[in-house]
């Protein structure tokens, strides 16, 4: 069954990209009597190459036009059709016509398909394994670092919306998966390199927490000329041919759980401070391998300082959100494997035992009874009321990244993993914000609202970050906020029978009206935004399959593939 699932998102990806130009001359067709039982089912005519093929699909506004609907299609051999199916031969047909270049990407991505359906056969045994912890209340979580964890492990078990192997974590074997990811909630202690202090950067003193020479096994003397560096464990062993500088401590020490992120570990005996390090792995495509450049350190502090001055000098933001404290790293030169990044929770959020921390993530994931995780957690925090809660977080996540998009200048890449629900009982939904260092930043706009930070964006180390038009800005709220975090959920709700498509629909485009109209109101430009959300015909997607794994640079010209973008999904926001 999980070959024929990842099948399925696979063929599902590949046309919601158009991958290849594969729906340029597709023409919809009703289907063959002879190939299929039931005849309403349409298909699609599909041209690839010399062959001709017929893709049984239904149509759909949600992010493409046509939904595939079967891990099957049907190949003409001469005069009849014959059955397909399985991702290694889609794949294999997709890069036939194509060069070699493209075919070895094709194959490499057939081996994370692979990879993909183990993983996640095992990480069902693993959530069978563990089906009475998971069917726990969030309420009966005394403390708020393990109902974190909870939602990050939840989460870790929900596939993402768009990528199709998100599942695959390149890398990993079964053990490293039992004793590293968060699906099995494990905890493990953390490796360490004694560094000369000449040859490593260090942009704050260390935390608290941090473990003493001594107690890694080493001279403690040698505290006077050397920095200690935590090393993932499965990273560890990939650490050879070090300089002689660089000492391996013999001890694992520190106790650490793994988040959501895989590579981000939260310190067990200071739940406040989570630790990310390089990990040799690779996720949501080939391409991305899961180290740490050196100036995401700096970028990603940057960041947080000017979107909390925006807060603070905000009233219509002033509250909604706060940022984790990311100015503690390290890094010795460029080496990506040798860095790591402190994050610190805020105070005001681990000491407040009313409140849990919730990543969207973890919304649309399944409970042992069936029901979302939001439902449990509406249950909890709203009294059971589906339309108090919706609307409150339409509202936060309009608010906030529509204002700081037509306002500022800013768009955040704050994906489901790093976008994070503060619940609380006594408040309102607020957002608790971190990582990031791959936002995108208009100068000129942001600098006309916040002329006092002028000089700080002049710092950036990334100059992908930086752009000179609105649309990258347009691009990544629509991605990213208006798709993954908004309209990925609503379409688990609407499976889920929790609302319907006319009534959900029709409130986020309210809402996404009044937010505009307040702007206006205020004297900010709204029209590009207006043009771009409500009238367009078509919204952009993100097309990370094409280039994360499909092709290669050369061919798609992606200077960062994760914000590699088409003009093809129907606008499920326009007025008509």
């Amino acid at each position: 069954m999980s070959m024929c699932y990842i099948t399925c998102r696979i063929i599902d990806a590949c046309l919601r990209e158009n991958v290849f130009g594969l729906l340029n001359n597709a023409i919809a067709v009703e289907t063959p009597a002879q190939i299929h039982e039931n005849p309403d089912v349409t298909c699609l005519l599909l041209k690839i190459g010399q062959r001709d093929l017929l893709l049984p699909v239904r149509p759909t506004r949600y992010m493409q036009f046509w939904r595939g609907i079967s891990d099957y299609w049907f190949e003409k051999q001469l005069d009849k059709w014959e059955k397909r199916s399985g991702y290694s031969n889609w794949l294999a047909l997709l890069g036939a016509d194509e060069d070699e270049d493209t075919r070895k990407a094709l194959r490499d991505y057939s081996q994370e398909a692979d990879t993909a359906v183990l993983h996640r056969q095992y990480c069902h045994q693993a959530y069978q394994d563990q089906i009475e912890h998971l069917g726990q209340k969030v309420t009966d979580i005394s403390q708020w670092q393990h109902r974190m964890l909870f939602g990050e492990q939840l989460a870790a078990f929900q596939d993402h919306p768009y990528y199709p192997t998100a599942r695959a974590k390149s890398g990993f074997d079964e053990l490293a998966l039992r004793l590293y990811a968060p699906e099995f909630a494990p905890s493990f202690q953390l490796r360490w390199l004694a560094v000369r202090r000449t040859d490593v950067t260090q942009t704050s003193q260390v935390p608290a927490c941090w473990p003493s020479f001594f107690e890694t096994g080493l001279p403690a003397d040698l505290d006077v000329s050397h920095q200690l560096l935590p090393v993932h464990p499965l990273t560890w062993d990939a650490l050879t041919n070090l300089p002689l500088s660089i000492v391996k401590a013999p001890n694992a020490v520190l106790t650490v759980r793994p988040t959501l992120s895989v590579r981000t570990v939260m310190v067990e005996n200071a739940p406040q401070v989570h630790i990310k390090l390089p990990l040799t792995m690779r996720s949501l495509g080939n391409k991305n391998v899961r180290l740490i450049k050196a100036s995401t350190l700096y970028d990603g502090h940057r960041f947080s300082r000017l979107l909390m001055a925006i807060e603070g000098q905000d009233p219509a933001l002033n509250g909604r959100y706060q940022h984790c404290d990311e100015q503690h790293g390290a890094h010795i030169g460029e080496e990506k494997q040798l860095a790591y990044i402190v994050r610190r929770y805020p105070q005001s959020v681990c000491e407040n035992i009313t409140s849990s921390l919730v990543p969207v993530a973890a919304l649309a994931s399944e409970m042992p009874d069936g029901r979302l995780y939001l439902q449990h957690l509406i249950d909890a925090f709203y009294d059971g009321n589906v339309d108090a809660w919706l609307k409150e977080y339409l509202d936060l996540m309009i608010g906030v990244h529509l204002r700081l998009w037509l306002v500022y200048g800013i768009a955040l890449e704050a994906n489901q993993q790093n976008a994070v629900l503060v619940f609380d009982c006594e408040q309102a939904l607020t957002l608790l914000m971190k990582d990031n260092d791959a936002a995108r930043l208009w100068p000129a706009r942001f600098c006309r609202a916040m002329p006092s930070c002028s000089d700080d964006i002049t710092k950036f180390i990334d100059g992908r970050i930086l752009v000179d038009d609105e649309l990258a800005l347009a691009q990544m709220f629509t991605t990213i906020t208006l798709q993954l975090n908004i309209a990925a959920i609503l379409e688990a709700m609407i499976e889920k029978s929790l609302t319907s498509r006319e009534e959900v629909y029709g409130t986020l485009q309210t809402i996404i009206t009044r937010s505009l109209n307040k702007l206006a109101e205020e004297g900010v430009e709204v029209a590009y935004a207006e043009q771009h959300l409500l009238e367009s015909e078509l919204l952009y997607v993100k097309y990370l399959l094409s280039a994360g794994s499909l092709m290669t640079k050369q061919r798609s010209g992606a200077a960062d593939i994760n914000k590699f973008y088409g003009l093809s999904a129907p606008n499920f926001l326009r007025v008509t």
